[in-house]
């Protein structure tokens, strides 16, 4: 060993397999130094100074941790836990972790770095001087992992003059037992020990989720995942070759344990549209579960097969064995096979007991047992727990740990419980795992970065900002339109006549860039999130309430910063110039959507003062001089707004319907009514004024930074997504033309039956969901003739107007801000960075959008629980809009929902009208052309059309282990007559409130009465500790005396 400069160099030698599958020997030199950084405030010495743009590790902890290789390789779920924090990975463990772990383990451990409110770091042991082990000859590797782990530990010690405690853990007893007592304030903890004595108080759960995962480990075989597939080196030759595809494995929700299909990836890792391969039932899958990076083999032509078009109802207890279908089937298709799984994208799976599953059934020696996923798509779990009667009627998380080749399920371990099976709170958190959802508190280091505004401590102006701003508080009268109620108001406009007689219109959107830099644990948490999640009862904001409700937020008759984009427009409403940037401005209204369009139907003035609070204090010589000002501007605006969208519209625009169901509550405050919200012209007009300043915006940094904007890319859809469509409207005698968007637009404009008005809804319906998906990109890695957006007929757009509740507008603001000079462009991200970042956004943004929906049916199912089978509300109108095998899809518009309504029942039968209207289910069969099914038995034949209307009855289907869904019953041929006498005046967020007010008084109640005579035992068990005796509280007084001395 020598020293040259300071460094030390050795030589490591390395037995390596090559390509050829020969050992060969490999040496490497290996330069050591004493300066590698520690990484911690606390660090007294002259430490080479850490970058900055990584993790620190924390101040305020009682004690560092430096987990080892068999900690961070079995038990890195539990480190991955937001209270657990200040966590040092040594190299040597992160090498572990690489080669005696999974790619997927070690991205798990990248991430916990990676996040800044883990405070976590890695340290390059290996690199140095003092902590570096050399391997002894005929040392065994877990022993030299263990000795390297401990010296890093009681280097740390020492190297922070014995400022804070340092914790290893290890899950090997010979470990502890060989170094607990070598350093004082150095502790060598079981990973056991360790929880019962931090953590069991403040995270209740945590010994049942170490119990599970230590039970799941002894239970794991070596190289569990290829086991039985074939070798990676064949998996990538057959890929390279074209012999085999890659690709996500899609499972189809309502036919789950038949269908799966798998979409070809491109080099890009994005799935090629038109490139659906199936794979039939769970043999074929080969124990790889929907979301798994999987490889195909495609099977002989002769054994391709079809997929279903039978409607499928996914049973209760579903064994997830393979079955024939009896239906008609569509034409073959591509069938392949699972050889290979190149990643497994396991994640939390929300599950429940069976009911009738008893305690001891099966394995009682080991507790197993199998639980039933919430999703229809995952298989039965088997699990090791003997809580079963505890957790019976629980809602419960569960992880996989190992599919092995001779088992019919998939082994995994209990996490935790979320509520009674029931429970609005416990059916909520089912929803938001479910759609890999996390929303927890605010840390509260990110809230001390940000600025505070109370009583106390109010926020102000910066003047040196203000004299950086283009001042509107006094020349423009600027005002909002949102939903009534909201509270993050992020975009406000203003309208005037300009001297020379032409027109400006400005969109004020709330300047979050100004609060939220690069770099902050805000930014980081917001791009963690990517969006503001709205469920039916609740919200989870991306950016603390400080911002979002308060300082961000464009209320009225406050002064905010914004940033702006100002167009001149002259008579005709073209643009002659557009201005960008940050502005100062006051909103002086704040108004809500009917009210809006109230002003401009002509609503009383005396109405108009009662709705709006800032005119309520207006002298009344100024009064109507200020309501007409307001009703004039909301006019002028809404002119605007008609010649902008009649622009779009006749370059191809599409108008598509979606229906938003708006629910009423009776005087006790029960759910009384959904019903269909009321459109209005004003939701076109703000909505045509927000796409304007998103394609203006997108125009500009496109322009500017041609290979590192954000926009938003609404691609062509697939033709045989039309069929429906072409054939519903074929019914009525309309063609649909879907050559383009334009000619798509022209169609459905035409496509109007002046008998029947929700004809041409239904149609829109029905092209809205033939439509691709749109999603962000950066515009480095598309071409410049994929930029466009299909639907609005837009050459660029992005998403600038709502920076409050999306990521993606945050990173447009800060492009544009770049883009005309008042940002560098150095705060940017790069192209390669910004794919990245596009991708994790687009993936957050649909779990946000299916946890909206989920969330939607549960309340319509809570809604029709309370109904029972009132046929007043359960008897509607129904239109059919799709045919499949053994019977019809239909839309309820009384509801704004669609389901299947079968003609043929499993037993063969069909269902009669008689003349009575009597219905009778006999022996028979169906027939089906394109555009119509007919049903034929002994009594004749009856014919149901695309587009006619039938009556059904909606009746809850409720479920124990899945999410409860509505059943559709036939109940007549004939259309029943519905009149929506109900307005828009329901309110979303008082039903809301109420239902969910219910559910709290009803779980208190609960609660109570569980409490009652165990609540001594429970308050031992889950009361605060005492101090006395308490580890935790050895190492605060251990962290005090530190800080004084």
């Amino acid at each position: 060993m020598n020293d040259t400069t300071g460094l030390e160099k050795s030589e490591r030698f390395l037995r390596l397999r090559n390509a050829q599958g020969k050992n060969v020997c490999i040496v490497r030199e290996v330069y050591r130094r004493d300066n590698v950084p520690c990484q911690s405030p606390l660090c007294l010495s002259h430490c080479e100074k850490y970058n900055a743009q990584l993790t620190c590790l924390p101040s305020g902890v009682t004690h560092y941790l430096v987990p080892d290789c068999s900690v961070a390789r079995e038990f890195l779920e539990i480190l991955e836990l937001p209270e657990i924090t200040g966590i040092i990975f040594t190299q040597t463990v992160v090498h572990s972790v690489q080669h005696e772990g999974s790619r997927r383990l070690l991205n798990r451990l990248k991430n916990i770095v990676r996040n800044g409110r883990k405070g976590s770091i890695i340290f390059h042991n290996e690199f140095q001087k003092y902590c570096n082990c050399e391997r002894e000859a005929g040392e065994p590797l877990e022993k030299w992992q263990a000795r390297s782990t401990y010296s890093t530990a009681e280097w740390y010690f020492h190297h922070l003059a014995a400022k804070i405690p340092v914790v290893m853990l290890t899950h090997t007893k010979q470990m502890k037992e060989l170094y607990e007592n070598q350093t004082t304030n150095v502790f060598v903890l079981s990973i056991e020990d360790y929880l019962h004595k931090f953590w069991s108080m403040v995270i209740p759960h945590i010994l049942e989720l170490y119990q599970s995962i230590a039970h799941a480990a002894e239970n794991k075989s070596k190289d569990r995942d290829y086991k039985g597939y074939y070798p990676i080196d064949v998996l990538e030759a057959g890929l390279k070759s074209g012999q085999f595809m890659k690709g996500f494995l899609h499972v189809n929700k309502q036919n789950a344990s038949l269908e799966a299909f798998v979409k070809r990836l491109r080099v890009d890792m994005k799935e090629e549209s038109q490139s659906d391969v199936l794979v039939s039932g769970m043999s074929d899958r080969n124990r790889s579960i929907h979301g798994d990076l999987v490889v195909l083999q495609l099977l002989p032509r002769s054994e391709w097969k079809s997929r279903s078009m039978a409607l499928n109802v996914n049973q209760e207890e579903s064994t997830g064995t393979d079955a024939e279908t009896v239906d008609d089937l569509s034409d073959s298709m591509p069938t392949g096979l699972v050889v290979g799984i190149l990643q497994r994208n396991w994640r939390d799976y929300v599950c429940s007991f069976s009911k009738d599953e008893e305690t001891g059934k099966g394995d009682s020696k080991a507790g197993k047992v199998l639980v039933i996923p919430w999703d229809y798509r995952i298989p039965k779990i088997r699990i090791s727990t003997r809580q079963v009667d505890k957790l019976r009627d629980y809602r419960i998380l569960v992880r996989i740990d190992s599919w092995e080749i001779d088992s019919l399920y998939p082994n995994g371990h209990f996490v935790r419980s979320l509520g009674k099976i029931g429970d609005l709170e416990a059916e909520i958190a089912a929803v938001l795992v479910e759609n890999s959802i996390d929303v927890g508190q605010f840390p509260q280091a990110q809230i001390e970065e940000l600025p505070s505004n109370n009583a106390d401590n109010p926020w102000h102006l910066d003047p040196n900002e203000v004299e950086t701003r283009r001042d509107l508080r006094n020349s423009h009268l600027i005002f909002s339109i949102d939903p009534k109620g909201c509270e993050d108001v992020d975009d406000t406009l203003s309208v005037r006549t300009l001297e020379n007689g032409n027109t400006e219109l400005g969109v004020h959107i709330a300047d979050v860039t100004h609060f939220v830099r690069p770099g902050m644990m805000t930014d980081m948490e917001a791009r963690s999130r990517s969006t503001t999640v709205y469920l039916a009862d609740r919200r989870f904001d991306m950016l603390p309430p400080v911002l979002s409700s308060d300082l961000c937020s464009l209320i009225s008759a406050v002064d905010r910063y914004a940033v702006s984009v100002i167009w001149e427009l002259d008579s005709a409403y073209e643009v002659i110039n557009v201005w960008y940037g940050r502005t100062l401005i006051r909103s002086k209204y704040k108004l809500f959507y009917e009210l809006a369009q109230a002003m401009h139907d002509g609503m009383d003035d005396a109405e108009v003062v009662k709705n709006i609070p800032e005119l309520k204090n207006i002298l009344p010589e100024n009064l109507n001089e200020r309501i007409s000002e307001l009703r004039a501007t909301i006019n002028r605006l809404m002119e605007i707004s008609r010649k902008l969208r009649h622009r779009r519209t006749s370059c191809g625009a599409l108008e598509l319907e979606s229906v938003e169901v708006q629910v009423q509550l009776s005087e006790t405050k029960s759910i009384e009514d959904l019903t269909p919200k009321e459109h209005m012209e004003i939701h076109e007009t703000i909505e045509e004024c927000m796409i304007f300043a998103n394609h203006w915006v997108a125009k500009k940094i496109a322009e500017t930074f041609p290979t590192q904007a954000l926009l938003r890319h609404h691609p062509l859809p697939k033709t045989d997504q039309f069929e429906d469509l072409k054939n519903c409207a074929a019914v009525q005698g309309f063609k649909m033309n879907i050559s383009s968007n334009k000619e798509l637009a022209q169609s459905l404009n035409a496509a109007v039956d002046p008998n029947d008005a929700a004809v041409n809804k239904i149609l829109r319906s029905l092209a809205t969901r033939a439509m691709s998906v749109a999603e962000y990109f950066s515009t480095g890695s598309l071409s410049r003739d994929q930029f466009f957006h299909y639907g609005l007929a837009l050459d660029f757009y992005t998403h600038f107007t709502s920076p409050i509740r999306r990521y993606a507008d945050i990173l447009v603001h800060r492009q544009l801000l770049a883009a005309v000079g008042i940002l560098d462009s150095s705060v940017l991200i790069s192209d390669k960075g910004l794919e990245e970042l596009a991708s994790h956004i687009n993936k957050k943004h649909r779990s946000a959008q299916y946890a909206q929906r989920d969330s939607q049916e549960l309340f319509q199912c809570l809604y029709f629980k309370e109904r029972g089978t009132e046929e007043k509300y359960c008897v509607v109108d129904a239109i059919i809009f799709q045919l499949r095998t053994n019977g019809i899809y239909v839309s309820v518009p009384r509801y704004g929902c669609n389901g299947p309504v079968y003609l043929k029942d499993k037993n063969g039968c069909v269902v009669y009208f008689h003349k009575d209207s009597d219905v009778e289910w006999i022996a028979g069969n169906l027939s089906r052309t394109d555009q119509s099914i007919t049903v034929n038995c002994m009594y004749g034949k009856q014919t149901y059309n695309l587009l006619d209307h039938i009556t059904v009855k909606i009746t809850l289907m409720d479920s124990w282990a899945h999410s409860s869904s509505l059943r559709l019953e036939l109940v007549s041929k004939q259309a029943m007559k519905w009149e929506q006498t109900c307005s828009a005046k329901g309110q979303k967020s008082t039903i809301i409130q109420e239902v969910s007010s219910t559910a709290e008084e009803r779980r208190a109640q609960t609660d109570r009465n569980e409490l009652g005579e165990n609540f001594s035992k429970l308050q031992q068990m889950y009361g605060q500790t005492a101090s006395e005796g308490s580890l935790y509280e050895l190492f605060e007084s251990f962290k005090d005396m530190a800080l004084c001395s």
